[in-house]
């Protein structure tokens, strides 16, 4: 089974319907579940991110019920001491990306989707666009 980090910002399309990235980055999400070839993550610091914006959208109760039901299908990387450390210590310049990408190595993880595959090229772990993913 391929592990899978989703960025904060592919979850947000999926979460708010936002246009024009909502159909490319479902299709990324809907992978995780689906036979049994994508198992998804969301780093831990990302969690505590989507509240806080679904929440300006929604009302708290209704973010902690689709945190909810997106976390019954994902698992969480931990961000913890060594975490923040390797990402305060990595070439990446976006420090939130850095820590998406510790998060991900620790949890052995083998690509991260993102829309920022920028952000992404020093790290060592692949990064694809949603409308690039492929579960296979």
């Amino acid at each position: 089974m391929k592990q899978v980090l989703y960025n904060t910002h592919v979850l947000l399309d999926v979460l708010l319907k936002r246009e024009p990235h909502f159909s490319a980055s479902a299709a990324a999400l809907d992978a995780v579940g689906q036979g049994k070839k994508v198992e998804g993550y969301i780093a831990g610091h990302a969690v505590t991110t989507l509240d806080y914006l679904l929440t300006r959208q929604l009302d708290s109760k209704k973010s902690r019920i689709v945190l909810s039901e997106l976390l019954a299908k994902m698992r969480v990387a931990p961000v913890t001491d060594a975490v923040i450390r390797q990402a305060l210590n990595s070439p990446f310049s976006d420090f939130e990306d850095a820590v998406c990408h510790a998060a991900a190595l620790e949890a052995g993880i083998s690509v991260i989707v993102t829309r920022n595959i920028g952000n992404f090229a020093k790290g060592t772990l692949p990064a694809v666009l949603p409308e690039l993913f492929r579960a296979e």
